[in-house]
Parts: C-alpha cells; sequence; structure tokens
C-alpha cells in the first residue's frame, strides 16, 4: 500500500539528501559543544588553581613554593611554574593588605581549529587578604 501514499517511491532519497545537508552543521555544532565545555573545564580549573594559590600565599612565604603550589592544583592548564605571578600590595601586612597570584589563560580548540576557529587568550587570578608578616614582598612571576 506504500505505492498508494506516494507513487513515486522517491521519498527515501529525499531523506538522504536531507540528512547529508543537515550532518555538517550537526557536526559542527556537536565540536562546538565540546571544545568549549573542554575550554570552559580548563578555565574553571586553572581559576580554581590562582584562588588556590592566593589563599596558600596568605599564609606562607616564599615565591617558589606558592608558584609551586599553584602549578600543582592547575595539573595541565599551567605548563611552567614561572608564569605564574605573586603580588603584594606596597606595604603588605596582615592588616588588611592582599596577595594577587595571577596565570595566562590560553586555549587552542583542538576540534574547531579544522574549522577555523582561533584561539583564546585570557588570564586568571585570584586574591586573598595576608595573615602573616611578609619578608620577601618584591612579588615573582614573568
Amino acid at each position: 500500500m506504500d505505492w498508494i501514499r506516494n507513487p513515486s517511491g522517491l521519498s527515501r532519497g529525499q531523506t538522504l539528501v536531507e540528512f547529508a545537508l543537515v550532518l555538517p552543521i550537526i557536526v559542527i555544532l556537536l565540536f562546538g559543544i565540546i571544545d568549549f565545555g573542554l575550554m570552559l573545564n580548563h578555565r574553571i580549573t586553572l581559576q580554581h588553581a590562582v584562588r588556590e594559590g592566593a589563599r596558600y600565599a596568605a599564609v606562607h612565604d616564599g615565591c617558589t613554593d606558592i608558584q609551586d603550589r599553584t602549578k600543582d592544583r592547575a595539573g595541565s592548564a599551567i605548563s611552567d611554574r614561572n608564569t605564574v605571578s605573586v603580588s603584594y600590595e606596597q606595604n603588605p601586612a596582615p592588616d588588611g593588605s592582599t596577595v594577587k597570584v595571577s596565570a595566562p589563560f590560553d586555549w587552542q580548540f583542538p576540534l574547531m581549529s579544522r574549522f577555523g576557529v582561533g584561539a583564546i587568550h585570557g588570564h586568571a587570578s585570584g586574591e586573598a587578604m595576608l595573615e602573616l608578616e611578609v619578608t620577601d614582598a618584591g612579588g615573582c612571576g614573568p
């Protein structure tokens, strides 16, 4: 009885053509969603790491220790601890002064780069109030 509803029998070919037209759009959207999710995960991990580094800097002294702690928390989000910068206010003391830890955020989209989408560059930073007297307040980093 199929020939009564569609006497030409061409509906399967039409469905295939429509699917072929829509498939690239669906694939690009899927790649975009996956890439955006990966980028967001990378960014949140880095933001958490610099916040942890700032909190550690508020209660510990020593620039390399702060950088190492931040890099350890960041995992692969930070490739080199020397990219982490630590900066203090003018006269750092535990009277409301703050310490700021920051790191660069660079992300190259692995899937969408095939479609000409570039990279994102940014900066993540965290700040905490000092809880100890800082002996070396020069800061460190790039």
